[in-house]
């Protein structure tokens, strides 16, 4: 396993039903459930589109609300929790494209073209290319509550993996409703269990409910905390930082290059410039409880708000 986001789950046999439910094989803690626990948190329904099950690669539609508490400086969807429910849906339809095999996320590239939303914002991932050792899926996000305005676009790759005593079925046409919105919910650096703090580092302590079915740090969460990360990093190093509102995150770019496993996990930012509001970052992210290995590395704009 080279990669740090695998999606799916062990064990001996895992069947899912329409709903996501586990049909049989052991369940899951509802507490933690590890095989979406952290797509739940941002509401994210999922769907098969028609005609794309008999013949070819899948195409998957998701749709997530704009809760209040997912808000940030820019008016809509915090980008790091857009890039999770891209990383979620695009991950899955790359799993689906290659079973009875499955993936882990290798890279993640996202321009997000819009950062005041109204929501719900409807996702659409379409495989690229399927190989028999990667998959490369695109995927665009629009605002359904602003007439379909376009919000993102991203590319991800994943590496195929060969999934030992994992059996994964899934029914066909998959459908996954949304989630409840949920009593009392928490803001996303609360949830993603990201230290207060200021300045070129970020810290995120490795807590349970943040690891996925294989026992390693969701890819969403890394993704998150590039986005704090690069955050604090701006307002601290560039003089007159979002001045009226704050900063927010645009466009992405990571490379996850290795499992983060043991924690905590460092995010070690260099600003590289600004120009017209607009500030480049380098975020390299650390396990600092496993010899302190690079385990992401990438690049955020950071955009006066």
């Amino acid at each position: 396993m080279t990669g740090a986001s695998p999606h799916g789950g062990p064990g001996s046999r895992t069947t899912v039903g329409p709903d996501g439910e586990v049909v049989d094989g052991a369940p899951t803690d509802p507490a933690v459930d590890r095989r979406r626990h952290v797509s739940d948190y941002f509401r994210l329904e999922r769907w098969e589109l028609p005609g794309t099950v008999a013949d070819g690669p899948p195409a998957i539609a998701g749709r997530t609300p704009v809760d209040a508490h997912l808000r940030g400086p820019g008016g809509g969807l915090r980008t790091g929790g857009l890039l999770t429910s891209i990383d979620s849906l695009g991950g899955f339809t790359s799993g689906l494209a290659v079973l009875p095999r499955w993936i882990v996320t290798t890279s993640l590239m996202a321009t997000v073209s819009e950062l005041s939303h109204v929501g719900p914002l409807r996702l659409r991932a379409d495989v690229l290319r399927r190989g028999r050792n990667s998959v490369v899926t695109s995927l665009d996000v629009v605002d359904e509550g602003a007439g379909d305005r376009h919000v993102a676009a991203a590319t991800l790759t994943c590496a195929v993996l060969d999934p030992d005593a994992m059996t994964l079925e899934f029914e066909r046409p998959f459908v996954l409703a949304m989630p409840e919105p949920q009593i009392d919910p928490v803001p996303p650096d609360e949830f993603f269990c990201i230290e207060p703090g200021e300045g070129a580092v970020t810290r995120l302590r490795l807590e349970d409910q943040l690891r996925n079915p294989w026992g390693i740090l969701h890819g969403g969460a890394v993704a998150m905390l590039a986005d704090e990360a690069a955050c604090r990093a701006t307002l601290t190093a560039v003089p007159g930082a979002g001045p009226e509102h704050g900063v927010a995150a645009t466009d992405v770019v990571l490379h996850y290059l290795r499992p983060v496993k043991v924690g905590p996990v460092e995010a070690r930012c260099t600003v590289l410039g600004t120009r017209a509001g607009r500030t480049s970052v380098r975020v390299a992210i650390h396990d600092v409880g496993s010899d302190d290995r690079l385990v992401t590395l990438g690049s955020v704009t950071v955009l006066d708000v």
